[in-house]
């Protein structure tokens, strides 16, 4: 929670209209309306460890439309201090296929389901791809 509940703050402070989902079985974490009326699902996952998890277990069909439209991973360091990562859905999967050694997306990953913090380090405090 600390992490929906730090980017979801994050959104907030800039200036999204932004509202943690909640329940058991929800399929989004966080949802934005953006000035233009469009909806945007965001789906965060949180570590302390440089690792993530979770990402083909739910969404490898590229064809299902019941993805979320950007990930939020929130690693937080050994001095508590929250760090993000903002992702496409798409390209959140390119990272996953590639740790997975996956050559194209609808197959099933043969390992472990992680992404790891180096792998999406470039995504840091990538919040202005929301609006795009």
């Amino acid at each position: 929670m600390a992490g929906e509940y730090g980017a979801c703050s994050e959104l907030c402070k800039r200036g999204f209209d932004a509202s943690i989902t909640f329940g058991n079985m929800k399929a989004t974490d966080i949802i934005i309306l953006l000035p233009n009326k469009i909806y945007r699902r965001i789906e965060v996952k949180t570590s302390r460890e440089k690792k993530f998890a979770n990402f083909f277990q739910k969404y490898y069909d590229k064809t299902q439309n019941d993805h979320p439209d950007f990930w939020v991973l929130v690693y937080i360091d050994s001095q508590n201090i929250s760090n993000y990562y903002i992702l496409p859905h798409n390209e959140m999967g390119d990272v996953q296929m590639k740790r997975n050694g996956m050559t194209k997306w609808e197959e099933l990953p043969g390992c472990c389901d992680n992404v790891l913090l180096e792998d999406v380090k470039r995504y840091k405090d990538n919040w202005d791809l929301i609006v795009k």
